[in-house]
């Protein structure tokens, strides 16, 4: 007679090859030279102290339950671990890593209920995901500078835009842009959105990491590498190499026409434009079955 410890174990082996095979397919994406230096950081790391009979190392907590079946949580690797050093460490405190500890600025269930409520007020088929992507596509940056939309932000690759920066109908766009790419990339007929969605997508953003709570619904349902900055920028206005970077994945449902990935990309551009602040904000999209072919 089957147990539930035996169908368990089933959907534990299950977890473990997908999260390998998807592991590796992120992986084989990553820069060489990347891919290197974190090989050659792991073999100059000290040899971990045994663990005690709780799993414990000395002078450390238990740590916590992994994902299922085992499966290390991907929001830890292969990027350098963030939050302060552990008890007994000697070197310079983390950032802490905002795909574990998005902080004060992360959204609640609260938000995420109010932004649900927003999408099934105004439900998104093909004609309003038109109307909507021409729209996000007209406002530049010197647009809204120039409506009042934006006053005396930061310049172009600096800190992120704040509220005190954006007037209310700022605040107001700002809100939409986000709840668009949200129901672009996750939502469905109870979010009041009413696309058929006839493929598998696959959106791939490189953003700041200090600039990653700016996103932090995307990073919750995406796989996210920590990756060193190699981006070279001919005219020198973009953020300086080797500065550290988020890789963020996120697979979503295309329609006929690829008007879903359109409008991720206006959503994408207004919030960098209104937020991020970005002088350009690296992301492509391509299709899964194309990516994993051969």
């Amino acid at each position: 007679m089957v147990t539930a410890d035996d169908i368990a174990r089933q959907v534990g082996v299950a977890l473990r090859e997908e999260y390998r095979e998807r592991l590796r397919r992120l992986l084989l994406q990553q820069p060489k030279e990347w891919l290197a230096d974190e090989l050659i950081d792991r073999l100059d790391r000290p040899a971990a102290p045994a663990l005690g009979r709780d799993g414990a190392r000395p002078g450390h907590r238990a740590p916590e339950a992994a994902a299922p079946g085992g499966a290390p949580d991907t929001s830890r690797a292969p990027g350098p671990p963030g939050g302060s050093p552990a008890p007994g460490d000697t070197g310079p405190p983390r950032a802490a890593d905002p795909l574990r500890d998005p902080g004060p600025l992360g959204e609640s269930e609260e938000d995420r209920a109010r932004r649900r409520e927003r999408l099934r007020a105004c439900p998104l088929d093909r004609d309003a995901l038109a109307e909507r992507t021409a729209r996000f596509a007209s406002w530049t940056r010197e647009r809204l500078e120039a409506e009042g939309l934006l006053h005396d932000p930061p310049a172009r690759g600096g800190p992120p835009i704040g509220p005190e920066n954006r007037s209310p109908a700022g605040e107001a766009l700002l809100l939409e842009a986000k709840d668009l790419l949200y129901a672009l990339l996750f939502g469905d007929a109870d979010d009041g959105v009413r696309l058929d969605r006839v493929e598998r997508e696959l959106l791939t953003l490189t953003l700041p990491r200090a600039k990653a709570t700016c996103l932090t619904f995307l990073l919750r349902a995406a796989t996210g590498i920590g990756a060193v900055g190699t981006r070279r920028d001919p005219s020198g206005t973009a953020r300086a190499e080797g500065a550290p970077d988020l890789l963020v994945q996120v697979e979503y449902g295309e329609v006929a026409g690829g008007l879903v990935g359109a409008g991720a990309a206006a959503a994408l551009r207004l919030i960098n434009h209104l937020e991020v602040n970005e002088e350009v904000l690296y992301g492509r999209m391509e299709n899964i079955e194309e990516t994993t072919a051969g």
